[in-house]
């Protein structure tokens, strides 16, 4: 079974510390995750999902120093990925998001992470609109 590796580059309006924050918010989670992935627990070191047919424990390795996060199936099996943010231009920043998914057909992958990075913009754009 071969790996399907999808990376991409998103621009965000807010400054890469704001954006960061949102993303390792554990609280906000829900709002950036694609719809059908709910997270059940969430921790700074920890998230369990579930995506309507399976469960699945995931570690979580932040990195504030180098605006970064890792994450991990702790089983070994699944999807695994990460997120570095930069400074960008006018203010705003630029995320480098990479996910890798086992036997997984690409459109499908990058669908679900350019959704992700869809709500994650529109996230950081309330939060950092909201002051």
């Amino acid at each position: 079974m071969n790996d399907t590796r999808v990376s991409g580059a998103y621009t965000f309006t807010g400054p890469a510390e704001v954006v960061f924050d949102v993303l390792t918010d554990p609280d906000r989670a829900a709002r950036w995750l694609p719809p059908d992935v709910h997270p059940e627990s969430v921790t700074v070191q920890q998230v369990t999902v579930h995506d309507g047919t399976q469960r699945q424990r995931y570690g979580v390795e932040i990195v504030p120093d180098d605006l970064r996060v890792r994450w991990h199936p702790l089983d070994g099996a699944g999807p695994r990925g990460g997120a570095r943010v930069e400074d960008g231009p006018a203010g705003g920043s630029v995320l480098h998001a990479e996910v890798t998914a086992p036997g997984a057909d690409e459109q499908t992958v990058r669908h679900l992470l350019d959704e992700a990075m869809r709500n994650l913009q529109r996230d950081v754009s309330d939060n950092f609109n909201a002051g």
